[in-house]
């Protein structure tokens, strides 16, 4: 029996809901009703698995019992994905095998591998391609059958429709840039009124995130993790190694074009921690993870930075070249995670403005499908418009009611206190603050996204710039080169901060103004810096509040933010909020309308 459903809601049919998938790697669920974003969740919030690549059925779940309805009632599932298209990626490998016949073994162990079925255990991924091809035998085994119809999209699209829902800009340069897509892993068009136009196309394996990951690797960080970590070591050192990474590994053609010496920087071999010898030869050996960085490896993160920095540039320079009236930037796809080489875009005055989502790695993907979707409906002649406030806000996990929050504290607390209203809570939150105390913050829904952006927080006093040992000593038990970043109320980020634009991500860095270096020096990097997160009353109103309740108290409405979690996915539910708080040495907890010190834990 076959089923026919309408995927174009009107005035007298039922709201359709979306489900978007984001599959493998950062795996995600995204909920939308018609054109409104209900939910987005990425699975490692829920498993407690970081950067949990598991099909997302965790993901799946929650938003739909955030958007209080069962799997039957979808009427599109919207897959980030089109693994039809996996042939380019098999060319690929071939010809890195052809090349490198002695490294032949570690590539064709990651294709068969990415084939296997899903499962967290040694013999297999968290997740495959070979889930989707049988995506609606998965679901129907886990959810029941269901009349849903199922739709696979462009990875990069995914990737740029989401980024570009960010601002209402008319025409923009759209980059989607990562390890990699179906077959490609760089795209980079040209948006102009509602047309796209695709300049450029980079074909897998020449990727700049499989070129940055294999110096993370190399530099003894996790590849697909640490890169943020060899980011914010690269200050430190100087780029001595620029040209030796441009003429021998990373090779910048004509047109904007680049090509990777996959052979020298063999991806799928350093996943295994294998490095080839001229590596050495060039930059001396790798680091060990438990040694402590030379100045080498400290020169050698920065050579990696600057020379990606440059090929970013690069790779943009045709867009400029060809429509120079166009100077909005849109960038997309795990490398858009590098935050300093966006704020490098903005400095150099090569774009006005630079828009990155809160989630522009794979788990935004999941949103950018049901953004495909919507476009899909449009070329059909039933277009739905996109909400475009819930697609831009990163608050989209669940919240937690008076109750929820009670509950959870019950077992774990001698007496609750009373409850506060929002100006007692900011008030009291500041002076906490201002009195040189570490505060764990949980409101309101959670983010989605790698970075929390005053949800999910723990907050301290920039002012001081003892904290930063404080907090690692406390809670984060990380190396001392990573920064903290600051979040700033909107109206007062200029002040503090070289930046003309907003910042509501955490995805830019700028520099901190000079007379305010001294001012904020806990959230001022070694090289003058600072990852910027611009917050607007209209945003986060209760974060916002306290920011300003804090430069009210202070004369700086600015906060060291950092994520509220232990080298573990962020914190996502009120019993993983006390659990992380009890784990920690923070002095107080704030959880909905409750400041929760140490002294009332049993």
């Amino acid at each position: 029996m076959s089923v026919v459903i309408s995927l174009h809601p009107t005035a007298e049919s039922a709201p359709l809901y979306t489900l978007g998938l984001a599959t493998m790697d950062n795996s995600a669920a995204a909920l939308m009703k018609d054109g409104v974003l209900i939910a987005a969740v990425e699975n490692e919030r829920l498993t407690r698995v970081k950067n949990d690549g598991a099909f997302p059925f965790e993901a799946i779940g929650e938003v739909l019992r955030i958007g209080e309805i069962g799997f039957a009632d979808l009427g599109l599932i919207a897959v980030y994905w089109q693994p039809w298209r996996l042939r380019g990626r098999s060319f690929g490998t071939l010809a890195k095998m052809i090349r490198n016949p002695s490294g032949a073994a570690a590539p064709a162990a990651r294709a068969l591998q990415l084939f296997k079925r899903s499962g967290r255990d040694d013999s297999a991924p968290a997740g495959s391609w070979s889930d989707l091809f049988r995506l609606r035998r998965k679901l129907s085994e886990r959810f029941g059958d269901f009349p849903a119809a199922i739709r696979y999209y462009d990875h990069h699209l995914t990737h740029q429709l989401y980024a570009e829902a960010m601002r209402d800009w008319d025409s923009c340069i759209s980059l989607s840039y990562d390890g990699g897509g179906e077959d490609a892993s760089s795209v980079l068009s040209i948006v102009q009124n509602g047309q796209r136009t695709e300049l450029s196309r980079h074909r897998w394996p020449n990727s700049l995130g499989h070129f940055y990951s294999v110096f993370t690797g190399f530099l003894g960080f996790k590849m697909l993790e640490g890169e943020y970590k060899m980011m914010g070591l690269a200050p430190y050192g100087e780029p001595v190694w620029k040209d030796d990474i441009l003429n021998h590994i990373l090779y910048l053609r004509s047109h904007g074009r680049y090509q990777l010496n996959t052979r020298l920087a063999d991806y799928h071999a350093a996943l295994k921690g294998r490095f080839h010898p001229r590596l050495e030869a060039l930059f001396g050996p790798p680091r060990q993870p438990d040694a402590p960085p030379s100045q080498a490896h400290i020169n050698l993160a920065a050579s990696v930075q600057a020379a990606f920095e440059e090929a970013l540039a690069h790779l943009t320079a045709p867009a400029r070249e060809r429509h120079p009236d166009i100077k909005h930037l849109v960038l997309s796809g795990g490398c858009a995670l590098n935050v300093t080489a966006n704020g490098k875009l903005l400095e150099a005055g090569l774009f006005e403005q630079v828009a990155i989502p809160p989630a522009p790695h794979d788990a935004g993907c999941a949103i950018g499908a049901c953004l495909a979707a919507l476009k899909d409906s449009a070329a059909q002649g039933s277009p739905v418009t996109p909400d475009l406030p819930s697609i831009r806000s990163p608050y989209l996990g669940a919240a937690f009611d008076d109750a929820d929050i009670k509950a959870a504290l019950k077992p774990h607390v001698t007496t609750l206190p009373a409850a506060m209203s929002d100006t007692e809570l900011t008030a009291k939150t500041a002076a906490l603050l201002a009195g040189g105390q570490i505060i764990a913050w949980f409101q309101g829904r959670a983010e989605f996204g790698p970075r929390a952006l005053g949800t999910r927080s723990y907050l301290a006093d920039p002012r001081r710039d003892a904290i930063r040992e404080e907090i690692n000593q406390k809670i984060k038990k990380r190396e001392l080169f990573r920064p903290f970043a600051p979040s700033v109320t909107a109206e007062a980020a200029a002040r503090f901060f070289e930046i003309d634009q907003p910042s509501p991500y955490m995805n830019i860095v700028a520099k901190t103004r000079l007379e305010h270096r001294a001012t904020i020096p806990a959230v001022t990097h070694t090289d003058g810096t600072a990852r910027v997160h611009s917050v607007t009353a209209e945003a986060n109103p209760l974060y916002h509040a306290l920011l300003t309740e804090f430069g009210a108290q202070t004369g700086v409405p600015v906060l060291l933010n950092t994520s509220f979690n232990i080298q573990e996915p962020i914190v996502y539910t009120p019993a993983d909020a006390i659990t992380t708080f009890r784990a920690s040495g923070v002095d107080a907890l704030v959880i909905g309308p409750y400041v929760i010190s140490r002294e009332l834990l049993t």
